[in-house]
């Protein structure tokens, strides 16, 4: 197989903690993964990351990388408010792209990056990494083989003092964890606040959502907790799931466990399926995942459905409660 090769934009602390640690991983075990190049402002720290990670050159300019590397594909891991402009710079330069999430803060930056992709015809795929949860997926297919829809969801999105002044770009987590578990489209959002008193503005908030397939969701949000976690409890007719799944940084219940339950009784307790990174969080997290999926689209081709589009609904909920609106309904 021809080597794939991959550029990196953006060393800062999360790079460094997921991933490139998983890039590693993932090269490791597939010689045809070529790490080409990292892109940093701060020279040093591109540098670094290079070396730790098995980037063979570093850059400060993207646009300079780009022309001199000419990469299969380009990762870009910048801070949320540069997101669509980089990663628009380089889907309108023809580059596939994945990119951390969110893609944008708002409708127009999703619309700014769909109109870049369509500009240079370059493949966009967004690192929603709960979407390559083994957890999560793992609950998927569950839950497909109860035979039975889907009746209600329940999203217990917890964090121990996550006092930041926008908690809108974790809570989007929860928003596409909970779309994915459903597999279906968001239709209707009601938002509930209440105030926390905290050193700082924090609040709970809950989210009483609709989808098309006509599951009902709940979402719990809780940034200021004794608890750090992500829980999902999945209801049929006569069967229900509950999922215990991982974060970064492992949480509270790490390595994670699943519950089935039939007609009232617990069946079994799932562990970690057998993986050489079963015990490490970040694979459990599904960022090992989503890398592996890029380099199989970047070979095999990107689905029809376009992760941007996918990912619009839960840029717009996230913005309705950045701003603390009652509702978002799909136009």
């Amino acid at each position: 197989m021809p080597p794939t090769r991959i550029c990196l934009i953006g060393a800062g602390n999360f790079a460094r903690y997921v991933h490139g640690p998983m890039l590693k991983e993932l090269a490791d075990r597939d010689a045809a993964v070529e790490r080409a190049a990292v892109c940093d402002l701060n020279a040093e720290r591109a540098e670094n990351f290079a070396r730790d990670f098995g980037f063979q050159r570093s850059y400060t300019d993207p646009e300079i990388m780009l022309q001199a590397e000419k990469p299969d594909g380009v990762v870009v891991l910048t801070q949320v408010a540069a997101t669509a402009q980089t990663a628009g710079k380089v889907l309108a330069a023809g580059y596939p792209v994945m990119m951390e999430k969110p893609p944008g803060r708002n409708r127009a930056e999703i619309e700014h990056l769909i109109a870049m992709r369509q500009q240079g015809q370059a493949p966009a795929m967004v690192a929603f990494n709960r979407r390559y949860s083994p957890w999560l997926n793992r609950a998927r297919e569950l839950l497909a083989e109860t035979g039975e829809p889907l009746e209600q969801i329940r999203c217990e999105f917890c964090r121990h003092e996550r006092l930041d002044d926008d908690f809108s770009t974790t809570s989007i987590h929860g928003i596409d964890a909970v779309r994915h578990l459903v597999n279906a489209p968001y239709t209707r959002v009601d938002l509930h606040y209440r105030k926390l008193l905290r050193e700082k503005p924090a609040c709970d908030i809950t989210l009483q959502a609709e989808f098309a397939n006509g599951t009902a969701g709940l979402i719990f949000f809780s940034p200021s907790t004794g608890l750090c976690c992500e829980r999902f409890t999945l209801l049929t007719r006569h069967w229900t799931l509950v999922l215990e799944s991982v974060i970064p940084g492992g949480g509270s219940d790490r390595p994670g466990r699943l519950f089935v339950y039939h007609r009232g009784k617990l069946l079994r307790i799932e562990a970690p399926a057998p993986h050489p990174l079963q015990y490490d969080d970040r694979y459990l997290a599904g960022y090992y995942g989503e890398h592996a999926a890029f380099i199989h689209r970047l070979r095999h081709g990107f689905p029809e459905e376009n992760d941007l589009e996918l990912s619009l609904d839960a840029v717009e909920i996230a913005d309705t409660l950045r701003h603390h609106a009652p509702h978002w309904s799909r136009a």
